[in-house]
C-alpha cells in the first residue's frame, strides 16, 4: 500500500486517478484550491488540503502526480488568462519542489503533468519524444512547466513528465463540449480536418500514471512520455468515428475564420495538432486497452457509463 498526494485531484484526471488509487487501498491526499468542492467529490477516506505546509512533514509520499493547471481552453487567451494559465502550472510547480525540500523525507517519484503542445503545431509529421518542435505559445508553456518538474531531479527525486493528449471520457473534458453539436446533426470536421488528434481513454491515462509510478522496473522509468494512443487519427477522421458512433451524419466543415473570430490565439488548438504516439511508454512494456479510436468512443458512450 502508498501513499500518494495529488495536485490538481478534482479535474478530470484526477478524480478517475483518486478512484484507481483507492480501488488498490492506497491512502491519497489531494491538494486543492477548491476545498468545498473536493470535499463533495471525495468520501472522508481521502485526505484534503488547501496548503501544502499543513501537511504534516513526518508524512511519507511514496509519489506525488501533479495534475494542477487551469484549463487551457476554457477561455479565450487574453493576457491576463495567458497569465493565469502559467502561474497555474508553472509557478505552482515549482513551488510544488520548493515545499518538496522541506519534507524529511523526499518522495519515490514526482509524476507531473505537460502536453502534446510542446511539440506546436506538428502537421503530419510522427511525433516521439525524442522529436523537435515548432516554436509558439503552447510549446513555450510546456518547456517552462517540464522545466519546472524536472528541477525535482536536484533532489534525488525520479521524475516523469507527460505529454498528455484529448482525454476520452464521460464524465467531461473535450468529448463533452463536442457531443452537443453531433447529437444535434450539425457536428463535422474542424477547417479541413487534417490536424491531428492525439487522444487516450482516460482508462489508460490512468493505468499509465499507475504504471509510471508502480511497475516493478519503475526504478528505470523517467523523463519525458507521450501519454496519447498508439493510433492517432486526424480531425476528419475522429469525427466521422465519433458520427458513426452517435448513428449521426458527418457532412458539415467548420470554417477556420470562424473558429478565429471566436476563440482569437486560442483556435490554434483546434487548427492545429500532434501526430503523437506513446514510443517510450510502449518501450516500457505498458500495455494500452484502447489502440484505436472505434472501440475506445463505442466504451466512454455507453450505456454502462
Amino acid at each position: 500500500m502508498a501513499n500518494v498526494l495529488i495536485t490538481g485531484g478534482t479535474g478530470l484526471i484526477g478524480q478517475a486517478l483518486v478512484e484507481k488509487l483507492k480501488q488498490h487501498h492506497h491512502d491519497v491526499t489531494v491538494l486543492t484550491r477548491h476545498k468545498a468542492k473536493a470535499e463533495k467529490v471525495f468520501d472522508f477516506d481521502v485526505g484534503i488540503v488547501d496548503d501544502l505546509y499543513s501537511i504534516d512533514p513526518n508524512i511519507y509520499f511514496d509519489a506525488i502526480v501533479n495534475l494542477a493547471g487551469e484549463p487551457i481552453a476554457d477561455k479565450r487567451w487574453s493576457e491576463a488568462q495567458k497569465s493565469r494559465i502559467y502561474r497555474s502550472r508553472v509557478d505552482s510547480t515549482y513551488g510544488l519542489v520548493k515545499w518538496m525540500k522541506t519534507r524529511l523525507m523526499m518522495p519515490s517519484v514526482l509524476i507531473s503533468g505537460s502536453a502534446v503542445g510542446w511539440y506546436g503545431d506538428g502537421k503530419s509529421s510522427l511525433l516521439t519524444e525524442q522529436s523537435g518542435f515548432h516554436q509558439e505559445y503552447t510549446h513555450e508553456l510546456c518547456q517552462d512547466w517540464e522545466d519546472a518538474a524536472q528541477s525535482a531531479k536536484e533532489l534525488g527525486c525520479r521524475v516523469c513528465i507527460m505529454r498528455t493528449g484529448l482525454v476520452l471520457s464521460n464524465k467531461g473534458g473535450f468529448l463533452q463540449k463536442m457531443l452537443p453539436s453531433f447529437k444535434c446533426y450539425v457536428g463535422g470536421p474542424i477547417s479541413n480536418g487534417r490536424q491531428y488528434m492525439p487522444w487516450i481513454h482516460i482508462d489508460d491515462m490512468v493505468n499509465a500514471i499507475m504504471y509510471l509510478a508502480f511497475d516493478s522496473q519503475r526504478e528505470n522509468l523517467s523523463g519525458v512520455y507521450n501519454l496519447t494512443a498508439p493510433k492517432p487519427v486526424t480531425n476528419k477522421e475522429f469525427s466521422q468515428t465519433l458520427a458513426k458512433t452517435l448513428g449521426r451524419p458527418c457532412a458539415l466543415f467548420v470554417p477556420s475564420l470562424m473558429l478565429k473570430l471566436i476563440f482569437g490565439e486560442m483556435a490554434q488548438l483546434l487548427l492545429t495538432g500532434q501526430n503523437a504516439i506513446p514510443e517510450r511508454l510502449s518501450q516500457a512494456g505498458f500495455e494500452f486497452k484502447y489502440h484505436t479510436l472505434a472501440p475506445a468512443l463505442e466504451d466512454v458512450l455507453s450505456e454502462k457509463h
